[in-house]
């Protein structure tokens, strides 16, 4: 390796022939008006300096420098000694181009000379302007970007087609420095010095035999803003041979950009499409979901390990892309051409699933490769829907699923030598916290559904409708909505007089415990849902009696006189009893819940052991809580949209204080919930602050 300090002028060789080729892998053109100021504010600068702190002798000898950064550049032996992969410094060189041509087009009507110097930093006069050796910078041709550049530096009309960000770049900086120039007098001379000669890099050269992605990783620790999937693809254009990146680039990882958008975020990890996909693509390998700031350190070591020739590497990324396909299907499922694997997988991202792909990943992959059947795929979404839904019900951690599903296939294959493989896939989840009827039940009566994020809501709407299916099984047909579902509440979120009066004297224990649970709640329109409101449950009764919905017109068509405590357990009752209908027990099942009977002493959360003097459930709940505010403070907005039903404001606006706690930042918490209930929002609580059951544990009294 070679590093050396160069001026602009020495990186173009002042108009000599020299030639700065992307590789395809490198991102797109992505500074923005941000990074163009900035550049543009340290030409001006210096350019101050230069014009009023030096004389004219200092001018030719002392000029001011300004350091841009690095550029590194790699020869590979497969082009002439003028031609350079840049594999860093791309979005610098492509700008200060960029501001050079602009400088060349202003003053070329009236300086010739001054215009041709620009030029030179440009082109390669030796070279046909119809080659691509012409030019000195050749952008990949990501969103158009050598289409754009080319046409800008011929001054030709740019394509509607392009997508590019390079022609918004030219058009800011022509316009700035055009400005400069008429309005305040500004000197051409003067500003091309500044850029050829001022500006200063550490040139970095490397031979075909050094590791440039380690160069790079060293040059991108220093804080500048790449994504995981970035990264990754820069190791790919560094691992393959020059001669087989335009091809590789084509056939497999432009397919893998196109297909998934890092602009668009997977599930709560809330990462770009890519990034998720290359992290869940590892967890099928290695079996384990590794945190979201090591993916890339994991794809390389991965690389390195197992494919370190270059046949194996290619073969490697042929078979990301295939899986990138598979992917594509499981976050949209209008992609998959099977029209029942469709239908599951429409249910399943209602579920919100993401926590499951790498698992979904090795079953489309097998399926595709017809290692299994049609029908046993179906079984297996079909059970796995099983599966989460009962536990989203039981309100069971989510967190612990990410250590389930990294190693579920694998373990089904194993245990497939014993049985079929629909068997061994019951028997495994059934043996992975899975919820029995008897805790199903027990959970619906307390369990507070209704959260007021829309993917809460989808799930919840979600059971809701299959219920409302199953009702008309067997007629040939059920009832839809003419609309978007939304949920509505019997007992309504903010109760009149008349509803408190009909509720009774313990009518806020009854709305505490009661309103957002199953038994309160069914589907209807956002038109019906404004209808209904808070009227008195007789107008909602009677409403509800001649809904399309089965489950509101069956239900609602009894004779039920007031809508209190009793009600709403045996609507509970009729929820449940159809629900496990809909998704019955596939198998014996160890207890999930601990008795809790024992009074808890202390609790340890990540090696913080917390006292619990009173010795109570409800003072646990408080002080896991009480931690979470001191250790997560950001994300406590998180947790209260994730959990809204056990926060609030202030509780005396419409109930009295006693069922409810202050805590130390202002906030209301809940406090009218069994040992059991307590432990399990604890568990729900550090779960959506990203600690797993493995890093808390707490100790009863003897």
């Amino acid at each position: 390796m070679q590093a050396d300090p160069y001026s602009i002028s020495e990186v173009f060789r002042s108009g000599g022939d020299i030639r700065y080729v992307l590789p395809p892998f490198q991102r797109e053109y992505s500074w923005e008006k941000q990074q163009w100021q900035t550049l543009l504010q340290d030409i001006f600068t210096i350019y101050k300096e230069y014009e009023e702190e030096f004389d004219e002798e200092d001018k030719e000898s002392k000029l001011p420098e300004h350091f841009l950064g690095s550029l590194v550049v790699i020869n590979d032996g497969y082009h002439n000694n003028g031609t350079y992969k840049l594999v860093d410094g791309q979005q610098r060189l492509t700008t200060i181009s960029l501001l050079c041509c602009a400088l060349r087009n202003i003053v070329k009507p009236n300086n010739s000379k001054l215009a041709g110097k620009c030029n030179n930093f440009l082109v390669n006069n030796q070279e046909k302007p119809e080659d691509d050796t012409y030019y000195k910078l050749l952008p990949t041709n990501k969103y158009g970007d050598r289409e754009a550049y080319q046409a800008i530096i011929n001054d030709q009309e740019i394509p509607n087609s392009v997508k590019s960000s390079i022609p918004s770049a030219y058009q800011y900086i022509f316009h700035e420095v055009h400005q400069k120039i008429k309005l305040e007098r500004t000197h051409p001379n003067t500003i091309y010095k500044v850029i050829s000669n001022c500006f200063q890099v550490v040139y970095i050269r490397l031979d075909r035999n050094e590791s440039p992605y380690k160069i790079f990783e060293s040059l991108n620790a220093k804080g500048k803003d790449l994504s995981q999937a970035d990264l990754v693809r820069n190791y790919i254009a560094m691992r393959l041979p020059f001669q087989d990146q335009e091809k590789v680039f084509n056939n497999c990882w432009s397919k893998i950009e196109t297909l998934l958008q890092e602009k668009e975020t997977v599930g709560k990890s809330r990462i770009g499409e890519l990034t998720a996909f290359i992290r869940h693509y590892l967890a099928t390998h290695s079996r384990i979901l590794c945190a979201k700031d090591h993916i890339y350190i994991r794809f390389r070591d991965r690389c390195e390990k197992y494919f370190p020739k270059d046949s194996q590497f290619i073969a490697e990324i042929t078979k990301l892309s295939k899986f990138a396909e598979y992917y594509n299907c499981l976050i949209r499922p209008e992609e998959e051409k099977e029209q029942e694997i469709r239908a599951y997988l429409t249910r399943l991202n209602k579920l919100e699933i993401s926590t499951a792909y790498p698992f979904l990943l090795a079953l489309y992959s097998a399926y595709n490769s017809q290692e299994i059947s049609k029908k046993d795929c179906l079984h297996i979404l079909k059970t796995l829907e099983n599966y989460l839904v009962r536990r989203y019900i039981a309100g069971e951690s989510t967190n612990y699923l990410s250590q389930v599903f990294p190693v579920l296939w694998n373990d089904i294959l194993k245990e497939k030598s014993n049985q079929n493989i629909k068997e061994a896939t019951e028997k495994l989840l059934a043996s992975k916290r899975y919820p029995s009827d008897q805790e199903i039940r027990e959970s619906i009566k307390k369990a507070k559904l209704y959260e007021k994020n829309p993917t809460g809501r989808e799930k919840l709407c979600f059971v809701l409708e299959e219920i409302n299916r199953h009702l008309s099984k067997g007629s040939g047909g059920y009832t839809i909505l003419e609309d978007k579902a939304t949920i509505e509440h019997i007992m309504p979120q903010t109760p009149s007089h008349e509803w408190k009066r009909s509720l009774g004297e313990d009518y806020e224990t009854v709305y505490q415990n009661y309103l957002n649970t199953l038994g309160n709640l069914t589907l209807v329109t956002s038109e019906w849902n404004s209808s209904l409101s808070n009227r008195p449950f007789e107008e909602k009764k009677q409403k509800l009696a001649s809904h399309a919905l089965k489950i509101n017109k069956d239900y609602f068509s009894q004779d039920i006189l007031y809508w209190n405590e009793i009600e709403i357990l045996k609507r509970m009752e009729f929820i449940t009893d159809n629900f496990l209908e809909v998704w019955p027990s596939f198998g014996q099942t160890e207890s999930l819940n601990k008795n809790h009977k024992k009074s808890p002493r202390s609790v340890t959360i990540r090696q913080d052991t917390i006292e619990i003097p009173d010795q109570t459930w409800l003072q646990f709940r408080v002080l896991v809580v009480e931690w979470g505010i001191k250790n997560y403070p950001n994300s406590f907005e998180l947790i209260r949209e994730s959990l809204p039903t056990h926060f609030c404001d202030d509780p005396t606006q419409e109930q009295s204080t006693k069922n409810w706690h202050k805590l130390s930042n202002g906030i209301w918490l809940s406090k009218s919930y069994s040992a059991k209930d307590h432990y399990r929002f604890c568990l729900r609580f550090l779960d959506i602050l990203d600690i797993s059951e493995s890093e808390w544990s707490y100790q009863e009294i003897d």
